[in-house]
């Protein structure tokens, strides 16, 4: 009885570590699997230039970076006289407070990463901000003209669910919230803490009405996760802060992509 118990034991054992290890290698085979399916695109070199790792060649860079070659990508001209008003759409509401920032120069925009509970609520969801960086010159047009600065706020509802708000600056008075930040922009690639407190609102229009349309992010994984606002009124600043921004950006937007069979709709306050 004892030694049909010891053996008992010793095939359980044996048939555990077996388990053990077969478990192990699946795992790896799987981690193996995805790691094809999904590769890393985080090292992928892409570029805003008219070349190889250009605008028109995102798609073929990487798997992850597919969505750049399908249909409802971002930015689009938008016609103004064709927007149709939708009774359905809500009044944007910016929820945004002040909140220190910390500045980076990612080798393709300058971004501002912001802490704190900043959300906006459109059609009844509350959408939490990541972060708002600039293009220069615009990627939406109006009617084919480029504004000659646009930024946006990248705001999270879900990993599947973003709402990104463009905002476009025009020539016009000195934009007091630029002069304090543009002297520490780090022009080339790096970050900077800064101990500055900035009041978000400010780089907003006082009226808040805008155009809507589904789309993507406008840069790689070019994901079509983007319920997209873009603000009808816009903000200025100086021709000397806007000459100083776009050396700095370097001709930072995408090209224009086809609309398809999407619908610009608008909302007016």
């Amino acid at each position: 009885m004892k030694k049909k118990l010891q053996y008992g034991l010793f095939f359980v054992a044996i048939f555990f570590f077996f388990s053990c290890n077969n478990s192990k290698i699946d795992e790896k085979l799987n981690h193996q699997v995805n790691h094809e399916l999904n590769k890393d695109c985080g090292e992928v070199h892409w570029t805003y230039n008219e070349d190889e790792h250009g605008p028109t060649n995102w798609k073929n860079l990487c798997d992850g970076f597919s969505a750049c070659g399908e249909k409802s990508q971002s930015p689009i001209n938008i016609i103004t006289n064709e927007g149709i008003v939708d009774s359905n759409l809500l009044a944007l509401e910016i929820n945004y407070i002040s909140t220190p920032v910390n500045i980076v120069n990612n080798g393709h925009t300058i971004q501002f990463n912001v802490s704190g509970n900043n959300t906006i609520s459109i059609s009844d969801k509350d959408y939490k901000l990541l972060q708002f960086h600039f293009h220069a010159k615009s990627e939406h047009t109006m009617n084919g003209n480029h504004y000659p600065i646009e930024v946006h706020f990248v705001n999270q509802y879900s990993s599947s669910d973003y709402s990104v708000i463009g905002v476009m600056f025009e020539e016009g008075e000195i934009n007091e919230l630029l002069t304090e930040f543009l002297p520490i922009f780090p022009e080339s690639k790096g970050e900077y803490n800064s101990e500055k407190i900035i009041d978000l609102k400010k780089l907003f229009p006082n009226n808040l009405s805008y155009y809507n349309y589904n789309g993507s992010l406008t840069t790689p994984p070019c994901s079509e996760v983007v319920n997209w606002i873009v603000l009808k009124n816009t903000i200025e600043a100086s021709n000397e802060q806007i000459e100083k921004f776009s050396k700095i950006l370097n001709g930072n937007y995408r090209p224009i992509m086809p609309l398809n069979e999407r619908k610009i709709l608008m909302f007016n306050e």
